[in-house]
């Protein structure tokens, strides 16, 4: 299409040279990205989605073609867009399977992950101090308006931490794990109050520090979830994966530097990386 546009009018049956050459500036764009999101140690399932969304929007725009402006192209010419179109379909629905497959769990099909690793520059020790701080993680991030352990208990098993963000959404989670040892926590989300708002009908999720170094460690955020529908999954999950990657490092960065929500410390984002690997 960039090279010999004219070739390509002759092969449709319609001779629009300058629709050619843009079309084929923007699948080269959009190979470079398939081939850079390939060769990434760990895939972003939200990219793979939007190359999914590409992908059935060429072929809707293929399929409005031949339904309303048949008449524009030679016989040659619709069968080649039928092809083209029956190709990218099919590229489309195994890119979607890809990003379920990459966040279903294998034991329990109906479950789904998402896992962050953060690497920072910060002592396990000092990190979990922060993090088993469980009815203070408003003050480290921005989007959550308030959070406190209900019925003032001692943060540890069996305490529930009432969240509130910024939208005034409210939820809460029981804290079913809470290992000083270890430095990890997992909350269980209560689904069935009322008002919940995630579209989930079971959901879970943990923190666990592990050292690294002297003075740096690796920090696990995950959490496990039965979408709500189902169906939705490929969807749902990245749509989660995008916001959690770009959110935790920051809010992790702020734990570091042990300032409120409200804090500017470069210094700190600089030492907080997302690991590329998965978890």
């Amino acid at each position: 299409m960039l090279a010999a546009p004219e070739t390509v009018g002759s092969w449709l049956g319609l001779s629009v040279t300058w629709v050619y050459r843009g079309l084929g500036v923007g699948l080269l764009l959009f190979a470079a990205d398939l081939l850079h999101q390939a060769t990434r140690p760990r895939m972003a399932s939200w990219r793979g989605l939007y190359a999914s969304f590409a992908d059935f929007a060429w072929v809707g725009c293929t399929g409005l073609l031949l339904v309303f402006v048949p008449h524009w192209f030679s016989l040659e010419g619709i069968v080649l867009l039928a092809g083209v179109a029956a190709v990218v379909l099919a590229c489309g629905i195994f890119q979607f399977w890809g990003v379920k497959h990459l966040h279903q769990l294998s034991h329990s099909p109906d479950h789904y992950r998402h896992c962050v690793l953060i690497e920072v520059n910060v002592a396990a020790a000092g990190m979990w101090e922060t993090i088993a701080q469980l009815g203070e993680i408003s003050r480290f991030m921005p989007a959550l308006k308030y959070s406190s352990i209900r019925d003032n208990r001692i943060p540890g098993e069996g305490c529930v931490r009432q969240c509130e963000d910024q939208t005034a959404k409210q939820w809460a989670e029981e804290c079913t794990l809470f290992d000083p040892q270890s430095r990890s926590v997992v909350f269980q989300f209560l689904c069935d109050e009322p008002g919940f708002p995630f579209p989930a009908t079971a959901m879970r999720g943990g923190w666990k520090v592990n050292p690294i170094g002297t003075n740096s460690c690796e920090v696990m955020v995950w959490w496990e979830m039965v979408p709500k529908p189902q169906w939705l999954a490929p969807v749902l999950l990245p749509l989660l994966a995008l916001q959690v990657d770009r959110d935790f490092p920051q809010m992790i960065a702020r734990m570091a530097a042990n300032k409120d929500k409200y804090a500017n410390d470069t210094t700190a984002s600089k030492a907080v990386r997302l690991a590329p690997r998965f978890c």
